[in-house]
């Protein structure tokens, strides 16, 4: 039997519900009240919450919380809830737990993660929602949801249009969560294009006589399909593209020659990618593994690079 590893797992949170005695206030807060607009806190307490965390929304007397605001304080800010509070939630939204957990991630690491209008904005911990702009929007998905590549291309383009990185929390079974940053990237190398009469990097070197691959032939010979279409393009950018059997992808793709460099990138087109969350997992873990990057390459009219990537947050 494998010994393993001599360190031991690292504990996971169980976030339970009720209040610690350390850290406590001399003088207990009182739960949030119900409010048209959310979960109702008043001063003086709103005012650190919110001054200090950038947690709430400032109204008249006080703050307005969102539901996983509410949980973040009563796991941080020892902000109390009432018997029934959470039960409640629940009924009301399953995914209740899942998004509050995600929540809880994301402002871990003491970054402000603030919702406005739906939406998670993300400012740095040095930084505050009154003195900048945010760094990210950060969405939350459990593990298996879809993967729905074009509502993330779309979304991660028009962030990056504003200056805003794209972040995603995903929350698994074990209700740990995941975060992932998603990039379009350009990727070029400084190779020599093959053509289809001069490619002598092209193929494999073996038995003193160089054997083609299908997808090189087809290039050669001028046949079209979506795999020579996207071979055509990389290799326009000075790329290598080499067979990605041995990582679950379609290729590794060089921008150097073989013999200088590891291949930063490994490649898979979307008609090969995963349908869910735990598949993009798997992928993004073997790449890093390996430290290339994980890429899918999307047609929409022009092709498109997707990176997805670990993130840490704080990081």
């Amino acid at each position: 039997m494998a010994e393993g590893r001599k360190s031991k797992p690292r504990p996971r949170p169980t976030r339970p519900i009720g209040l610690s005695g350390e850290g406590a206030p001399s003088k207990a807060n009182s739960p949030p009240e119900k409010h048209e607009l959310g979960w109702f806190i008043p001063s003086p307490l709103s005012n650190r919450l919110h001054q200090k965390s950038a947690l709430g929304k400032p109204i008249d007397g006080g703050i307005i919380l969102t539901e996983e605001e509410v949980m973040f304080c009563h796991w941080h800010r020892h902000v109390p809830l009432t018997d029934s509070w959470v039960d409640e939630r629940v009924a009301e939204n399953p995914n209740f737990v899942y998004k509050s957990v995600a929540y809880d991630v994301v402002r871990s690491a003491g970054e402000k993660v603030v919702p406005i209008d739906g939406r998670w904005l993300r400012w740095s911990r040095e930084s505050h929602p009154s003195k900048g702009d945010a760094e990210a929007e950060v969405k939350w998905s459990i593990v298996k949801d879809d993967f729905d590549i074009d509502e993330l291309l779309n979304w991660t383009k028009s962030l990056a249009e504003k200056g805003l990185k794209a972040e995603i929390a995903i929350v698994d079974d074990e209700m740990d969560v995941t975060m992932y940053r998603l990039s379009i990237i350009e990727p070029k190398g400084n190779l020599t294009p093959a053509t289809k009469d001069e490619h002598p990097r092209l193929g494999i070197e073996h038995l003193s006589r160089k054997f083609l691959r299908k997808e090189e032939l087809d290039w050669i010979n001028g046949i079209q399909n979506p795999v020579t279409d996207l071979f055509s393009e990389l290799n326009s950018r000075g790329l290598l593209m080499r067979p990605g059997f041995k990582y679950g992808c379609r290729w590794r793709v060089y921008s150097t020659p073989v013999e200088e460099d590891h291949a930063p990138w490994l490649m898979q087109m979307e008609e090969d990618a995963p349908s869910n969350w735990e598949g993009v997992c798997l992928s993004v873990r073997l790449a890093e593994g390996v430290n290339k990057g994980w890429v899918i390459a999307i047609k929409r009219g022009a092709w498109n690079f997707l990176v997805i990537s670990r993130h840490l947050p704080g990081r």
